[in-house]
């Protein structure tokens, strides 16, 4: 009779144990899942659109594996505050049930802050997902990422004169100076000069550029001649100094107008009439010295023959 009743109180509490491990391993089980949609293990790095603004978008993903619907609240911050980069994300959301849904975060900034930081510091972006019932969290997910702004290059050109007059025959010097408005460390590649309609005129130095270094935030100077051949006539000569961005090989081009002075003409007609004046001066002044000179020797020798003669006569 023991064995009887020890068999029936195992034939019922078997089934009650059975229960409650199942409805443990059921607990233990992923009743939800908040992930990024894109590989996102090493740092992002933003997107930008009209070459300054930051336009991009990431996505993340909802598993809900119940078969009933699932509340969820996002929130989504930076780790600091001062980052100027607008977020627009769904607040509340609803997943139904056996439902994988995809949630899209865009991020914008139109105030040029992709120009202020570095593309070597890091952001941590993070997504919080709160599980709300009856207005209470439940439970909660968190994921996050490194975000990156691109290297921009920014190379701002310039060239001033020194108020000096060009004459033909001479040099004036100019200043030249490159600024790096970027983000990032660039060099300057091919500098070029192109004379429109000024064959005789000539730009020296301007390309020991080549390869200089611009870091952020630095302004480069240098100086570099215009030189005006002895046959330039007067002329506004047209030069276009142009330099490359080794970041982005964007050309960056610089228009300068130069006066030249050409030589006076009638200045030198007048200094070449004068020469040959005093040239002829000095031939007339010659012929006149060597006319003279045959003349008074043959005077004297009449002289000398008139007195010879007169002593003669005397002592005879």
């Amino acid at each position: 009779m023991k064995h009887k009743t020890w068999l029936m109180i195992l034939l019922f509490v078997l089934p009650l144990t059975l229960s409650t491990v199942q409805a443990q391993d059921q607990l233990q089980m992923p009743s939800w899942e908040l992930g990024w949609d894109e590989d996102m293990d090493g740092t992002h790095t933003l997107e930008v659109s009209n070459g300054d603004d930051i336009d991009d978008e990431l996505i993340i993903f909802i598993d809900n594996q119940r078969m009933s619907d699932l509340n969820i609240e996002l929130t989504i911050e930076w780790d600091s505050n001062d980052i100027p980069i607008d977020l627009d994300y769904p607040e509340s959301l609803t997943i139904s049930g056996s439902t994988n849904e995809t949630i899209s975060i865009t991020l914008k900034n139109e105030n040029g802050y992709v120009y202020e930081r570095s593309p070597n510091s890091t952001m941590v972006i993070s997504v919080t997902a709160d599980e709300v019932s009856f207005e209470q969290s439940t439970s909660n997910q968190n994921i996050e990422a490194d975000i990156a702004v691109p290297e921009i290059y920014d190379l701002v050109a310039g060239a001033n004169s020194r108020g000096e007059k060009l004459y033909a025959g001479s040099f004036i010097e100019y200043d030249f100076n490159i600024e790096n408005k970027g983000n990032s460390d660039d060099a300057v590649d091919n500098p070029m000069v192109s004379i429109r309609s000024c064959p005789n005129l000539d730009i020296e130095g301007f390309d020991e550029l080549d390869g200089q270094v611009i870091t952020v935030g630095q302004t480069f100077q240098m100086k570099f001649k215009v030189i005006a051949s002895t046959a330039h006539p007067d002329r506004t000569c047209e030069v276009t100094l142009s330099i490359d961005s080794s970041g982005n090989q964007i050309t960056t081009s610089v228009i300068i107008e130069i006066d030249v002075t050409a030589v006076d003409s009638t200045t030198d007609d007048l200094n070449q009439n004068n020469d040959q004046d005093s040239q002829s001066d000095d031939e007339s002044t010659d012929l006149i010295e060597s006319g003279t000179l045959p003349f008074l020797s043959l005077v004297e020798l009449i002289t000398v023959f008139l007195v010879a003669n007169f002593i003669l006569l005397r002592r005879r």
